[in-house]
């Protein structure tokens, strides 16, 4: 679930692996400054003349449903697993990358245990399997990039961040399909 970060990681350390030896060998021009971007004027708001309207006397009783409370549940794990993955530190240097990659590591197990769980429960055994099956695909793999990364084999890194990134497209889907928009992320945050 939370191998976004892990992704984000990987590829950062790939990009920082050649950025650190690039500046070794003093191969990376010093950037040129952007020019400034004039700010726009906010445009000025028609004013429109306010109705009156008289309160109702019986309010109207909302005809909306309410979420079940493991989709409820789910959705503020889902919410405070994010959480606690911003407060996860970046890497700045590829020797750090180990450390960080154990924390994502024990935060992914946990949150998918939670996760699973919680989904188990909506009663959709067809889903609730499919992300147990992809939360073992994925548990592996991040296991594999730790291996990795504690080998120093960088150029292994883009190939699984690539794999990490199908799965967690897959477990998008999933979470979308029965509703847990606090799980989910845009398509955007799922490429390389």
């Amino acid at each position: 679930m939370f191998r976004l970060i892990a992704v984000v990681l990987v590829t950062g350390a790939f990009v920082g692996v050649l950025y650190f030896s690039g500046s070794a060998l003093e191969a990376w021009e010093t950037p040129k400054e952007a020019p400034v971007a004039m700010p726009k004027l906010p445009k000025q708001k028609k004013s429109k003349p306010k109705r009156h309207t008289r309160p109702a006397t019986n309010p109207v009783k909302s005809t909306s449903h309410t979420r079940p409370s493991w989709l409820v549940e789910l959705s503020a794990a889902c919410r405070r697993g994010k959480r606690e993955n911003e407060s996860i530190p970046q890497a700045s240097t590829p020797q750090e990358i180990p450390g960080i990659l154990k924390q994502v590591i024990r935060l992914n197990k946990r949150m998918n245990r939670e996760t699973a769980e919680l989904v188990s429960r909506s009663g959709n055994a067809t889903e609730a399997a499919r992300l147990r099956s992809l939360y073992d695909q994925d548990e592996a793999l991040m296991q594999r990039t730790l291996n990795a990364a504690e080998q120093g084999r960088y150029q292994r890194l883009q190939q699984l961040a690539r794999s990490l990134l199908a799965l967690a497209r897959a477990e998008n889907g999933v979470f979308a399909r029965i509703g847990a928009r606090a799980c989910t992320v845009s398509p955007d945050e799922l490429e390389l």
